[in-house]
C-alpha cells in the first residue's frame, strides 16, 4: 500500500523536515483484501491491518535513517547526515533486552539515539569481550 500510494517516496522523505510527517506517511491501512486474509486465498475474520507505532518507528530507525544518512555520505552533504541523527533523538527509545541491560546498569535510554548506541556498544564491545576498549566497560570494571 505504501508503494502503491507513494510516488517518489524517497524524495518526499528527503524533503520533509519532520519525523512526524514520515510517521504519517508510513501509517497506512492495507487494502480491503488483507482485512479478510492473513494468507492468500485463506479467508479469515475481518480485522483492519495497519502498521503499529512501534513497527513504524522500527522502519524509520532501521531503514529510512540509515538510507538517508548514507545519501548524505555519498553526496558529502552534512544536512542529510545531521537530519537522520536529529530524527533518532526525536523517536521514542527502543525497549529490548539490550537496552534494559544498560538501564539496569544505570544508563538512561531517552530516545532511539540512545537505544541504537546501546545496541552498537553491545554488539561491538560486549559481544567481542572488548571491555577494556569501552568507556562503559572500563567504568564497570573499576567499580569491582
Amino acid at each position: 500500500m505504501l508503494i502503491h500510494n507513494s510516488e517518489h517516496l524517497f524524495s518526499k522523505i528527503k524533503e520533509t523536515d519532520s519525523v512526524e510527517t514520515v510517521k504519517r506517511m508510513l501509517s497506512l491501512e492495507a487494502n480491503d483484501y488483507w482485512h479478510y486474509h492473513y494468507i492468500f486465498d485463506e479467508k479469515s475474520d475481518h480485522k483492519i491491518k495497519k502498521l503499529g507505532s512501534q513497527m513504524v518507528n522500527n522502519i524509520i530507525i532501521n531503514t529510512i535513517i540509515p538510507i538517508l544518512f548514507s545519501y548524505g555520505l555519498h553526496h558529502n552533504d552534512e544536512f542529510y547526515k545531521e537530519k537522520p541523527i536529529k530524527w533518532l533523538e526525536e523517536i521514542a527509545p527502543e525497549k529490548n533486552a539490550i537496552t534494559k541491560g544498560f538501564e539496569n546498569l544505570g544508563y538512561t535510554n531517552k530516545s532511539a539515539f540512545d537505544s541504537q548506541a546501546f545496541i552498537e556498544l553491545k554488539n561491538r564491545y560486549c559481544n567481542e569481550k572488548l571491555c577494556l576498549k569501552c568507556a562503559i566497560g572500563n567504568s564497570l570494571l573499576m567499580k569491582e
